[in-house]
């Protein structure tokens, strides 16, 4: 009980403390309760940033790397030459076989000079040619019936599956599995479509139409086809885990220059698109703009801590007769020192308190409204909280210890001797 009153009684003195001081108090508070609010708010755009970018990235699939045949230097009786590298099928099954810190590897043979057409319309949109691993590897959430299987792969059977976007324009009014599509008047059996993912609207899986590489081989051949049996358009190669990509990433170089002839550091040999290096180069931009900003939103706070300091260094001075009579009747430096300590922190914690629910406020507040792809609105997470939280416990420790300290110093002889 004697706890509850105290902390009661120094509320008290805190609030009649700011209300003898109203402007000063009210700039001071203003000034902590907008560095939290700030500090709260630019950490929560970086993590919704970072929620958005995950979240696209998902969309393509999981920590994949897409593998484009480049160009290499060769010496011949002419001088210096250029040669392409052509991605086979092959490449794919020696890649899982020799690589140990690679898990799948996936050939796309993919052409957008097809024409497709059903009943109700006709479009042209890119034909991609797949192994079935291809559809666990990339982001390919099942709409209507079924994806590509093994069985079509082995007999290159004429099926198809439509992303959402070749489904609205070919069979806008009817369901699509069961009907028939002609690519380049080559008929074709639609067995499953594909989900709408995410916000791609008429571009990336949802305008792409899916068959079985050994069909898209056997009907619409790479164009190096004749020179380069098996060749594909790309690989796309998934690490054994996200921490060892770059490892994975040497060990296919190695092998992949060793049957092209080329150096494994040779840049130009092969054209990369690592997602997982992506996101890391994302992830440090905005890990460097979360210390930017969040120096600005504690410098804010800094501000707004000499404000603590200076109404709790005027309190002092105007309670140096209590403070003396205070000790005259026994209180010691210690409780002197508590009290005032406790004030400072009241203060802070008042107008904190008032930031953090500002700030988780606006941002709850923006999560109804549409943001482009690849952001997320603004997402308070424990650990941006966590920090907001520890900084503030900092700041209005350090505003009051001062104010405190000096309180608890006056000698209490003179402190009483002091005029009101």
């Amino acid at each position: 009980m004697a706890v509850h009153f105290y902390v009661r009684d120094v509320f008290r003195q805190t609030v009649q403390t700011l209300w003898s001081h109203k402007l000063r108090s009210f700039l001071t508070m203003f000034g902590i309760t907008w560095g939290v609010m700030s500090l709260l708010l630019l950490g929560s755009v970086g993590e919704g940033f970072r929620i958005g970018q995950r979240r696209r990235l998902s969309q393509l699939g999981t920590d994949l790397v897409f593998v484009f045949g480049g160009r290499v230097s060769s010496t011949s009786g002419a001088g210096q030459t250029e040669r392409q590298v052509q991605l086979t099928e092959e490449d794919c099954r020696l890649i899982v076989s020799e690589c140990p810190l690679v898990r799948a590897c996936s050939p796309v043979l993919s052409r957008g000079n097809i024409r497709a057409e059903s009943e109700s319309n006709n479009v042209s949109f890119q034909v991609v040619g797949i192994w079935p691993n291809y559809q666990g590897m990339r982001f390919t959430p099942l709409g209507d019936g079924r994806l590509v299987n093994a069985q079509d792969l082995a007999e290159a059977r004429r099926v198809v599956v439509l992303g959402e976007e070749v489904r609205k324009q070919l069979f806008p009014h009817e369901r699509a599995v069961g009907k028939q599509v002609r690519l380049n008047q080559v008929p074709f059996e639609v067995v499953g479509t594909i989900a709408r993912i995410g916000r791609e609207g008429q571009s990336g899986t949802n305008a792409r139409l899916l068959i079985p590489l050994e069909t898209m081989r056997r009907y619409f051949p790479h164009s190096r086809a004749d020179t380069n049996p098996g060749a594909v358009s790309n690989l796309i190669v998934q690490p054994r885990t996200a921490g060892e990509h770059k490892a994975a990433i040497a060990q296919y170089h190695t092998l992949l220059a060793r049957r092209y002839g080329f150096a494994p550091d040779d840049p130009s040999a092969l054209d990369e698109w690592d997602t997982i290096e992506s996101f890391n180069r994302i992830n440090a931009i905005f890990d460097a703009m979360d210390v930017f900003l969040g120096g600005v939103g504690i410098v804010t706070l800094g501000l707004g801590a000499i404000g603590v300091m200076n109404i709790m260094l005027v309190c002092v001075s105007e309670r140096t007769r209590e403070i003396g009579v205070r000790k005259a009747l026994g209180a010691t430096h210690r409780d002197i020192l508590l009290q005032f300590l406790l004030e400072g922190l009241v203060l802070a914690a008042l107008s904190g308190g008032a930031g953090l629910l500002l700030g988780w406020g606006i941002s709850q507040g923006l999560q109804g409204l549409p943001f482009p792809d690849g952001f997320a609105p603004p997402t308070v997470t424990w650990r941006v909280g966590l920090v907001a939280f520890a900084v503030l416990t900092l700041v209005a420790l350090g505003a009051a210890l001062l104010p405190a300290r000096r309180a608890a110093l006056l000698p209490p002889v003179e402190a009483i001797r002091e005029e009101v």
